[in-house]
C-alpha cells in the first residue's frame, strides 16, 4: 500500500518541521506492525489555508490522491486552546459532510501553544544541530518534552538559544533548522509530551483502520 497523505499547515515554518516528522512517525509505527506500507517522504497535496468549506472542496476534489489528511493548528493562548477542537475538527467535519471522508482519517495536529513545543522536546537534538556541546539549560532550553509543553512562548525560547550559539549575524531562518531537528529527534523523547502522544495515537488508529499495522 502506498500510504500517501495530505496536509493543511498554518505556515511554511510549520511545514518545514511536520513534513519531516509525520512520515518518520508513520514509518516507525509501520515498522512495529506486521505490514510495511510505502510511506512517501512528502505530502501528496498541501491544502490552501482557507475556511472549512473551501478546504473541504479542495481536499474532496483530490481525495483519490491520499489516504490520510493532517490538519495543523497551534493552540496558542487559553482562549484559543479552548476553541481548538471546534476550529480544527470543523475541517474534518466539512470533508465528511461533502464527500463522506472518514473522520478517523482526518488527523488534527495540535502541539501545545506552538509547533516549537515539539521542536524543543528533545533539547539534545537542537544543541547537536547547532554544534553546541554545553548544557542545554545554559541556553534556556527546556529539560524535556513535558517542560517544553509548559513553555508560554516556545518559539521565542528557541530563537534566543539559536541566536546565543550562532550570533545574530549568522542566525539562520528557523525554517532551515526545523527539517534537521525533525530528523534528529528521538520519538521516545517526544512521547513525554502529552499532545504528541495524543497525536501519535490518532495516527496509529488511522493506520490500523487502513490495515497498515
Amino acid at each position: 500500500m502506498h500510504l500517501s497523505w495530505a496536509v493543511l499547515y498554518e505556515g511554511d515554518t510549520d511545514a518545514a518541521y511536520f513534513n519531516g516528522l509525520i512520515p518518520r512517525l508513520m514509518e516507525a509505527l509501520a515498522l512495529a506492525g506486521a505490514r510495511l506500507p510505502t510511506i512517501p517522504t512528502e505530502p501528496a497535496i498541501r491544502l490552501r489555508r482557507a475556511g472549512p468549506a473551501e478546504v473541504a472542496a479542495e481536499a474532496c476534489g483530490a481525495r483519490d490522491a491520499f489516504w490520510l489528511v493532517f490538519i495543523h493548528a497551534d493552540t496558542g493562548g487559553r482562549a484559543l486552546a479552548r476553541d481548538i477542537a471546534h476550529r480544527s475538527t470543523a475541517y474534518c467535519d466539512a470533508m465528511r459532510e461533502l464527500c463522506g471522508w472518514q473522520t478517523d482519517r482526518c488527523i488534527v495536529v495540535t502541539p501545545n501553544h506552538e509547533t516549537e513545543a515539539w521542536v524543543l522536546a528533545d533539547p539534545e537534538a537542537v544543541t547537536s544541530l547547532l554544534g553546541y556541546s554545553g548544557d542545554p539549560a545554559a541556553l534556556g532550553l527546556p529539560a524535556n518534552a513535558a517542560a517544553a509543553e509548559r513553555l508560554r512562548d516556545p518559539k521565542a525560547t528557541l530563537e534566543r538559544a539559536v541566536s546565543h550559539v550562532r550570533g545574530r549575524r549568522r542566525t539562520p531562518q528557523l525554517s532551515q533548522i526545523y527539517p534537521a531537528v525533525a530528523q534528529r529527534q528521538r520519538l521516545d523523547t517526544l512521547r513525554a509530551s502529552a499532545s504528541f502522544r495524543a497525536f501519535e495515537d490518532k495516527v496509529r488508529q488511522a493506520m490500523l483502520g487502513l490495515g497498515c499495522l
